[in-house]
């Protein structure tokens, strides 16, 4: 099961925001907890310092109550964008731009 999510990013990381869009694309993978990002789509970015995707994120790395509840209230957009929100470890700010959904690949 994952999370799936239209979200932007404000970077606060001076070196990332100077990358190439290639590698502010690989910044963005790593930029959350215990490799969970599954996929990157959709990148483009906005100006400098934002980027938007759509991100593809793991439910496997949160413990496994977490992972019961997730399950067990699918349809939870705030249950899910917390837990988007809460694997997020960049340095930058994270904001939904959609409501998450929780897909099987």
């Amino acid at each position: 099961m994952f999370i799936e999510s239209d979200i932007e990013i404000r970077i606060q990381d001076r070196t990332a925001y100077a990358q190439e869009d290639h590698e502010l694309k690989i910044w963005v993978h790593g930029a959350f907890r215990d490799l969970s990002c599954y996929r990157v789509a959709d990148f483009q970015r906005v100006d400098t310092k934002k980027v938007r995707a759509v991100v593809t994120l793991k439910i496997s790395v949160l413990s496994q109550d977490e992972q019961e509840l997730i399950k067990s209230r699918p349809n939870d957009h705030v249950l899910l964008q917390t837990h988007l929100e809460n694997l997020f470890t960049g340095k930058g700010k994270l904001r939904c731009l959609g409501q998450p959904r929780l897909i099987q690949i």
